[in-house]
């Protein structure tokens, strides 16, 4: 499987690792690094809700402000940001753009008996831009604070340990499931001396699916009496515990509260 579905494959594992990666950004000296990660996640669950409240544009692109306003002051990356918050908001945008000819409004475009209202064009972008803030949101969270510190936040926080314990294994095990998936891969071509064309090279990712998912399986088994085998009947303990909040979590928690606060006012104030 040297082919086209090969690199696929291997640029996807890629790629999903560099999503869940960001340790030495989060080691950085920043705004939200220095919060306390509690104070964090309430802080973007409350700005990320703020967005999905907001029904008009300009509130979202006054989010969309802060959001790009609080990756500055944490030092990170705008462009890496901006590359991580992409695919979803595109793939949304393929879904509502039929909207942009069957909404009513003022025709803006007509062509082959449709027309682009200016209605169906705002809906359209306004969907876009919500879903990538929001996506923008937890990117944030994820790049400047360690997931084991987050864990221990949604532990502290009082979430069910059954829905901690589900997150920190996916989390944990998702690596592995890249890594056997890009060993199968190499494996592949390390057996492979020519390019396999378009059909042999589908005809070769089924069967590498089909083992990807028996080995997954199996991983998973081995997974659970390992857990079970170390008390894994036991609630998972955070993997640390947080200091004292400052003013600056106070600050950053305000913000966020009247971000939200504002977003409920504009839609349905008077």
């Amino acid at each position: 499987m040297s082919g086209a579905v090969a690199g696929s494959v291997e640029t996807i594992s890629r790629v999903l690792r560099s999503f869940f990666t960001a340790e030495h950004v989060a080691a950085k000296d920043g705004v939200l690094q220095r919060r306390d990660p509690r104070v964090a996640l309430l802080a973007i669950t409350g700005l990320a809700l703020a967005v999905v409240v907001s029904r008009t544009l300009p509130v979202v692109c006054a989010l969309a402000a802060l959001t790009l306003c609080l990756a500055w002051r944490s030092r990170v990356p705008i462009d890496r940001l901006l590359a991580r918050s992409a695919v979803v908001p595109l793939a949304s945008m393929l879904v509502v753009l039929p909207q942009a000819v069957l909404m009513p409004g003022d025709a803006l475009v007509a062509a082959f008996g449709l027309a682009v209202t200016d209605a169906g064009l705002q809906y359209v972008a306004h969907f876009t831009l919500r879903v990538g803030v929001g996506v923008a949101l937890l990117s944030l969270l994820v790049m400047t604070t360690p997931f084991s510190q987050v864990v221990a936040a949604l532990r502290e926080l009082g979430v069910p340990v059954a829905l901690v314990w589900v997150v920190a294994v996916t989390y944990r095990y998702l690596f592995l499931f890249f890594d056997e998936l890009r060993r199968l891969v190499l494996a592949r071509n390390s057996r492979t001396t020519r390019n396999a064309g378009v059909q042999e090279g589908w005809h070769d990712a089924r069967n590498i699916a089909g083992t990807f998912l028996l080995r997954t399986l199996e991983r998973g088994e081995r997974v659970g009496r390992g857990m079970r085998a170390r008390g894994g009947a036991r609630a998972p303990s955070p993997y640390g515990r947080s200091r004292a909040l400052d003013a600056g979590d106070y600050a950053l928690g305000c913000l966020a509260l009247a971000a939200l606060c504002a977003s409920v006012v504009i839609r349905w104030g008077a």
